[in-house]
């Protein structure tokens, strides 16, 4: 039996090399910046899977690799914070769940581009403690609408002036329950994720490699240089996606993607 035949159709060998590749560099930034690394594989993922799949398998890649920030992190959780985001998350992923059913895969596309041109140029509110429960109902129904909430739940975090190792693993715990929410209304809305779970599970363990090296590194230097290379492809990567929902809508007719 060859590899490929573990593989989704939609999937070549040569791209499922790429993402285990990129999963590797996605987790070191999202440990070493705490910035990026969910965003940018959601991108990419947009130019190797199909519309239906994109949310619902970076969700569970992105809980194996928040997970993996927990397990070298666990003495520097905040439980105080993480425990009303939960919460909160039960509500927002219920409620999200209903829309997602009956929103069209170009809407979805649609929405996912305007959200991260959002988090690249936009600001969210500066958010306290005591806005973790709502912000937990907000961010998990984004997420499970448009994938990378990320920049929500840090915000909501930034202004509680943690150490950067604490703000790394109690933003990783908070995004580990909000994907692991995710993962399961999905399985239940009918998402076939059993096709997609060898190359899963190759990503997630790369991935906690990459979280480990991260820790090691949490940078500082080079950091704005980095954010500005990051930004381009993040925005080049939404406006594909907007261009691509448009296009499956009949909006726009001409094809150059």
């Amino acid at each position: 039996m060859s590899i490929i035949s573990f593989l989704p159709d939609t999937i070549s060998l040569w791209g499922a090399v790429f993402l285990i590749i990129l999963n590797l560099f996605c987790s070191f930034i999202s440990t070493a910046l705490s910035l990026g690394g969910g965003m940018l594989m959601l991108v990419s993922l947009s130019f190797i899977l199909p519309p239906l799949a994109l949310v619902p398998i970076h969700g569970i890649i992105q809980l194996g690799s928040n997970f993996a920030r927990i397990f070298v992190s666990l003495k520097d959780l905040e439980i105080k914070v993480i425990l009303p985001f939960i919460l909160g998350n039960l509500i927002g992923t219920t409620f999200g769940a209903n829309i997602v059913e009956i929103m069209s895969p170009a809407a979805g596309q649609i929405g996912v581009g305007l959200f991260i041109i959002y988090s690249l140029f936009g600001k969210f509110p500066k958010l306290g403690k005591k806005y973790i429960f709502l912000g937990g109902i907000i961010s998990s129904t984004m997420s499970i609408l448009f994938g990378a909430s990320g920049p929500i739940v840090a915000t909501l975090i930034k202004n509680l002036n943690f150490s950067p190792i604490k703000h790394v693993a109690t933003h990783g715990s908070m995004m580990t329950f909000q994907h692991l929410f995710k993962s399961i209304a999905f399985f239940f809305i009918g998402f076939a994720f059993q096709e997609y779970l060898p190359l899963v599970g190759i990503m997630i363990a790369v991935g906690f490699l990459g979280t480990y090296l991260g820790k090691l590194f949490l940078i500082s230097k080079g950091e704005q240089y980095f954010k500005k290379a990051l930004s381009f492809i993040l925005f080049l990567g939404a406006m594909r996606l907007i261009y691509l929902g448009l296009y499956n809508l009949k909006i726009i007719d001409f094809n150059f993607f």
